[in-house]
């Protein structure tokens, strides 16, 4: 059941919320200045293997910030520059509220906001995790640390991969995360790079709508289950 929370309450349930993560913490917040206490947290949530997905949005990180978010490997960072939802959940557990990730409005401003848990209140939960998943889908990717593609990781099983056509070469084996676009292993079955795949796998939703073809790694609405466009699906099958 639902439960209504003043200011003190919000900053404890959503420390509550990064300290209980099993598998990932998402935090929506439009501005982020981090207090001690909650970057400690992230770095507890980091050392526990969890995921920590932050989405952000009007105005730049001050240097202060992104250097202790460099600190945070684990990290899936958006921008969203229309952004003024503020909300935070794990997998079990989610608070939507009036504040920032922002340690001024912890300590000054008068807020309140509403603790929800994932079973009590499926539905609710449920809606608040798809408005998110939408919110990623219009967002651009904040990439803090500069990657060599050519280090990425495949996800395929250990099965002999599946030679494929392209538009280049009759045995292209690149292809595109469909997420952020880093380039990986042509694989139908896993179109995603390492990093993508397990912010995917919370969720795992099959249908969810990605920005690019696996294949040619142009602009297209790709899913898990159709994650190449029209043209590229023709060449490859």
């Amino acid at each position: 059941m639902a439960e209504f929370l003043t200011t003190t309450w919000i900053s404890s349930y959503i420390e509550k919320i990064i300290k209980d993560a099993n598998k990932k913490v998402v935090l929506v917040s439009p501005y982020l200045q981090f207090s001690k206490s909650f970057y400690e947290r992230l770095q507890d949530a980091q050392n526990h293997n969890v995921q920590i997905v932050i989405i952000y949005g009007k105005s730049k990180l001050n240097s202060k910030e992104t250097n202790l978010l460099k600190e945070l490997t684990n990290l899936e960072l958006y921008f969203s520059e229309n952004l003024h939802a503020k909300c935070y959940f794990n997998e079990s557990s989610m608070v939507i509220t009036s504040m920032n990730m922002y340690e001024y409005s912890e300590k000054n401003n008068r807020e309140m906001g509403v603790y929800i848990e994932a079973k009590g209140d499926k539905d609710l939960y449920e809606n608040a995790v798809k408005e998110t998943e939408s919110i990623i889908r219009s967002s651009e990717v904040v990439v803090l640390h500069k990657k060599t593609p050519k280090k990425k990781f495949s996800l395929s099983s250990k099965k002999e991969k599946t030679k494929f056509k392209s538009k280049t070469s009759v045995n292209r084996k690149e292809g595109t995360c469909i997420r952020c676009s880093e380039i990986i292993p042509l694989n139908m079955d896993s179109p995603y790079c390492k990093k993508c795949y397990k912010s995917w796998s919370f969720y795992e939703n099959l249908d969810f709508e990605e920005k690019v073809c696996h294949s040619c790694g142009e602009e297209n609405t790709s899913t898990m289950v159709k994650p190449v466009c029209y043209s590229c699906y023709k060449i490859l099958n």
